[in-house]
């Protein structure tokens, strides 16, 4: 019987060993979002689409680009952000309806009221996982900008961007 337990033992040990490094190898470590240099892409945006796109004159320290791009096809201009915090903040503004693009990027979401910032008033929608929207549609142009930022920081970002 003490040659059966020992081989059990054996047994035992040889699996939870290779289980352990199989937990090991096919662990992936978090890796942050990679960073892009948007201001090339910006340049490119607005000499390509038919309208000023907007964009901020520089991100505040610790704030990086995780995306930025303009596709000539269905006009549309789009630049995410990560804050300092991780938070998330993203720019679209396409001849497509608000309709559509809020479909897209705040599936999910509800009308919350609307807001005046910098002489444009925007239709608010306030979504799941705390993600804001705010939308407007000015001379066949939306823009929807959302984020998972206060609404007091979002609002303060839509101020700081500038049409190029």
């Amino acid at each position: 019987m003490g040659d059966v337990l020992r081989s059990v033992a054996v047994l035992v040990v040889a699996v939870l060993a290779l289980f352990g490094i199989g937990q090991f190898l096919s662990s992936t470590p978090d890796q942050p979002a990679r960073s892009v240099d948007w201001k090339p892409a910006a340049q490119s945006a607005s000499r390509g689409a038919d309208y000023p796109i907007m964009a901020p004159a520089s991100l505040p320290a610790g704030w990086r680009a995780t995306s930025a791009r303009y596709t000539r096809e269905t006009s549309r201009w789009v630049l995410g952000v990560l804050t300092d915090k991780d938070d998330y903040l993203g720019i679209e503004q396409t001849t497509e309806s608000v309709r559509s693009v809020l479909d897209r990027v705040a599936e999910g979401s509800e009308p919350a009221g609307s807001a005046k910032v910098r002489d444009r008033v925007w239709a608010v929608n306030a979504g799941p996982n705390d993600k804001i929207t705010y939308s407007s549609r000015v001379d066949g142009i939306s823009t929807v900008i959302t984020g998972t930022v206060d609404q007091s920081d979002l609002e303060a970002y839509i101020a700081s961007l500038k049409e190029k």
